[in-house]
């Protein structure tokens, strides 16, 4: 291991989870009024099939998530509800009125302009691409960069399960992340997708909070200011549902 390698293992700041995260639980809610309220306030970002592809998406950097996704089966209701209510950069900047994720604990992506340079940078976004399109470059140095700095919550083979974002699962329980937003599976294409090449270039280097203050990417607004919270559940419950359960009730 290079001594770049291991500086970056030690100065890796770690986001522990304050406890094993909580199995999905059929979430409190009116459906019904869930898929209303859905269809008036989120769908012009994440589509009226909950694929990411409303009206607004392509304005979106990066792109809205598909409520669709494998990922989203990794994000608990609390989770939803909290981002819904105080807006992601409120809750990961831990600014949502004292609110605690029952189970988990909102992350962060950090930055590394400190320990991994512009080039460096490029190069392992070059790597990590490669993970979701099956032939990576030959490249160990980013490989090396990538076991030290990134695999604790991605994982080693890139699937977003690292130990950090483990925790302690129940058997036979799903995979829920015990950091939320859980971190992206970087082998799946329709992940990837999402985030342009400046995106992930500007995340890598200044982490989620710094890319959304500094450089002007987009991070989900909040809405606790319009609607209720027992509204907010609601729409949680149909989007859990509908979309992450592919269950759509019939009238």
């Amino acid at each position: 291991m290079t001594p770049r390698a291991a500086s970056l293992i030690l100065c890796f700041p770690l986001i522990m989870a304050g406890g094993a995260a909580a199995a999905p639980a059929d979430p409190p809610g009116d459906y019904w009024e869930g898929r209303r309220l859905y269809g008036e306030v989120c769908f012009s970002c994440h589509g009226r099939r909950g694929d990411g592809r409303g009206p607004n998406w392509k304005s979106n950097r990066p792109r809205p998530p598909a409520f669709t996704s494998p990922l989203m089966r990794r994000m608990t209701d609390d989770y939803l509800f909290a981002v819904t209510k105080f807006g992601k950069l409120r809750l990961l900047k831990g600014e949502a009125g004292g609110f605690k994720l029952q189970g988990a604990k909102p992350a962060a992506m950090p930055g590394f302009a400190d320990s991994i340079g512009d080039a460096q940078i490029r190069a392992l976004l070059r790597w990590v691409r490669g993970l979701s399109r099956g032939k990576q470059p030959d490249d160990p140095e980013s490989r090396e960069i990538y076991l030290a700095a990134c695999a604790e919550c991605h994982g080693k083979a890139g699937k977003g399960d690292g130990p950090t974002a483990l925790g302690s699962q129940p058997p036979g329980w799903p995979f829920a992340s015990a950091i939320q937003p859980p971190p992206a599976d970087l082998t799946s294409r329709e992940q990837m997708a999402r985030f342009d090449d400046q995106y992930l270039f500007w995340l890598v280097k200044l982490g989620r909070i710094g890319a959304a203050e500094e450089k002007g990417f987009d991070y989900m607004e909040p809405f606790g200011h319009v609607l209720k919270d027992a509204q907010i559940r609601g729409i949680v419950r149909y989007i859990r549902e509908a979309f992450i359960e592919g269950k759509p009730r019939g009238r």
